[in-house]
């Protein structure tokens, strides 16, 4: 991407608008799509359902408009890798806007690797802040149960922006971070009550926190995900990262 730059102040306007008009379009279909209400549960998924399409499209040709078509290499992939079903939508849908959308756009904005992967977040996070406005105005939550609801939900969604911007960056490839935002979205653990099984939960999440760290860099090596991307093997040329 030496040859494509865009400035930063435009590079964050972008960024704000994408993340503005994700929600927007999802909460106000009807005034922005002119659909009519829903009818059914039904009806009302396939309305969010259009909407996240909608959007996505929407963000991917701005994107293009600003950047070469061939600085976003990794937008093809989420077409046709995945039979599309709702609760796979988020994941495609978050990780092309927030993720494949935004990071060339900073990239080319000037900002620093480690500064996309740290701040980047802050825009998705912003996409869940109208979680509020629907616990304390439609729920009637009180401000403050409403402000630790969402509060930690945001840093959730931060901590979980650092860790898909990073994979993205590191190798240069959507799948990794489409995979592991799914994985997140239907992950649980049942309740369990008894002193036996609690050890062994707690076993098993220091025993996934040391693998996780371990195996971070080695399973997110460049190499694994791309063959060559102009002359180079990795997205960005970050096969030097250790």
């Amino acid at each position: 991407m030496a040859d494509a730059s865009v400035s930063r102040p435009v590079a964050v306007v972008a960024c704000l608008a994408m993340a503005v008009f994700y929600v927007a379009i999802l909460y106000s279909p009807s005034l922005i799509l002119r659909l009519p209400p829903p009818t059914s549960k039904s009806n009302f998924l396939i309305r969010r359902f259009v909407c996240a399409v909608v959007s996505s499209i929407a963000s991917a040709f701005l994107t293009s408009c600003l950047l070469p078509i061939k600085t976003v290499q990794a937008w093809p992939l989420i077409f046709g890798t995945f039979g599309i079903r709702l609760d796979h939508l988020a994941p495609l849908t978050e990780e092309l806007v927030f993720r494949a959308c935004m990071i060339p756009l900073l990239l080319c904005g000037g900002f620093k690797t480690y500064h996309i992967i740290f701040l980047s977040p802050i825009f998705f996070s912003l996409a869940h802040l109208n979680h509020f406005l629907e616990l304390y105005c439609v729920q009637s939550y009180s401000f403050f149960k409403a402000a630790v609801i969402v509060g930690i939900q945001l840093g959730y969604t931060v901590i979980f922006g650092w860790y898909a911007a990073f994979l993205f960056i590191r190798s240069g490839n959507l799948f990794a971070p489409i995979v592991a935002h799914m994985f997140c979205n239907v992950m649980g653990l049942p309740v369990l009550s008894s002193p036996r099984a609690r050890g062994l939960t707690i076993m098993a999440s220091a025993s996934g926190l040391v693998a996780f760290l371990w195996l971070l860099f080695p399973l997110t090596n460049p190499n694994l995900y791309n063959d060559r991307i102009d002359s180079c093997r990795c997205w960005q040329g970050y096969c030097n990262w250790n």
